[in-house]
């Protein structure tokens, strides 16, 4: 941000603050500083999401805003020229679900792709698995990222989690989490978390068929006369819808290589969802094989049996063990250093 945008931005903050009321100067000089430190990009949007909340608990008017819209152009005037544009950047910003994220865009575009590159680079391309999700859509037909990104989404073959654990034990960057204790029958059993951060990589897990078709698992613990049983919900795929959604081209992102879900899978699965997934179709929609797309929606009627079963022993209970024995490894070792 250069010196003219910050003394802009300077500007559009005290003048709403005194529109709003606000005389607490902690809050106005900690309010300047944090957009002045955001690229001018991400700076606009923080903007038009403040005065919207204003707006929206009575704080400031309309006219308050369209009296100072000029300024708030002048701020980029190459990507904003005139009021319709701010609004519609708003309310596309409203529809994605953006307006009050953990970090600021074009930070969190970063923080992903550093996430995507490293693990990438850590497994060497070593496991049956397939990243899915919004963001590979974006990478695959090399459209520039847009929208907030909360996390990656992998499938990995169930068989070989004890083995990515181990890895990820090993490694400094990432932290291998079970989300086990609190998860119900949607969502993921573990996530690996990047350096800490709010970025992670979601596992949903599957299991290969001889004939190499995929039946997914969902697993989660329900208590039954005052003892945790394990259950798992099984989807079984044809080995046509299989070879249709699970692609195994080898693709590469900065030279590192990974498999993800076909376009035509990611397409068929956010069309006709959320508002974000319907607009990351879109963008995907020329790159995608219509005729797969019909296809997918056929076998998925075919294809939509669950079967539900109370399990005794998988692959689950065991990193369970492996993790409590890891805890109580942890507290020996703490304990120890205390005496």
């Amino acid at each position: 941000m250069n010196e003219f945008q910050k003394e802009t931005v300077t500007k559009l903050v005290y003048t709403f603050a005194q529109r709003a009321n606000i005389t607490n100067q902690d809050q106005i000089y900690d309010t300047i500083n944090k957009l002045c430190s955001m690229n001018i990009s991400d700076s606009i949007d923080a903007i038009l999401v403040s005065l919207n909340d204003l707006l929206n608990r009575k704080m400031i008017t309309e006219e308050d805003i369209f009296a100072n819209v000029e300024s708030i152009i002048k701020l980029n005037p190459e990507q904003y020229t005139s009021v319709n544009d701010l609004i519609a950047r708003l309310n596309w910003i409203k529809g994605m679900n953006m307006e009050h994220p953990n970090m600021p865009l074009t930070e969190n575009h970063q923080l992903v792709i550093d996430a995507f590159d490293e693990f990438n680079a850590l497994i060497e391309g070593r496991f049956d698995c397939y990243y899915t999700g919004g963001l590979m859509g974006y990478l695959a037909t090399n459209h520039v990222l847009e929208r907030y990104h909360g996390d990656l989404d992998l499938f990995i073959n169930e068989q070989q989690l004890i083995t990515l654990k181990d890895l990820i034990d090993s490694s400094a960057d990432f932290e291998f989490i079970s989300n086990m204790a609190h998860k119900e029958v949607n969502g993921h059993e573990y996530k690996i978390v990047y350096k800490g951060t709010p970025m992670s990589i979601g596992l949903f897990l599957f299991e290969r068929q001889p004939d190499n078709s995929i039946t997914t698992k969902e697993y989660y613990f329900e208590n039954q006369n005052g003892s945790k049983q394990l259950f798992v919900d099984e989807h079984h795929f044809s080995k046509d819808y299989t070879d249709m959604s699970f692609s195994n081209l080898i693709r590469y992102h900065n030279g590192i290589p990974y498999k993800m879900m076909s376009l035509e899978s990611i397409y068929n699965s956010k069309k006709n969802s959320r508002p974000k997934d319907r607009y990351d179709a879109r963008i995907i929609k020329d790159d995608v094989d219509m005729m797969i797309d019909y296809k997918l929606d056929v076998e998925r009627k075919n294809n939509f049996t669950i079967n539900r079963k109370a399990i005794s022993k998988s692959v689950i209970h065991r990193v369970e063990e492996l993790m409590q024995e890891q805890k109580n490894n942890d507290y020996n070792e703490t304990s120890v250093k205390k005496m």
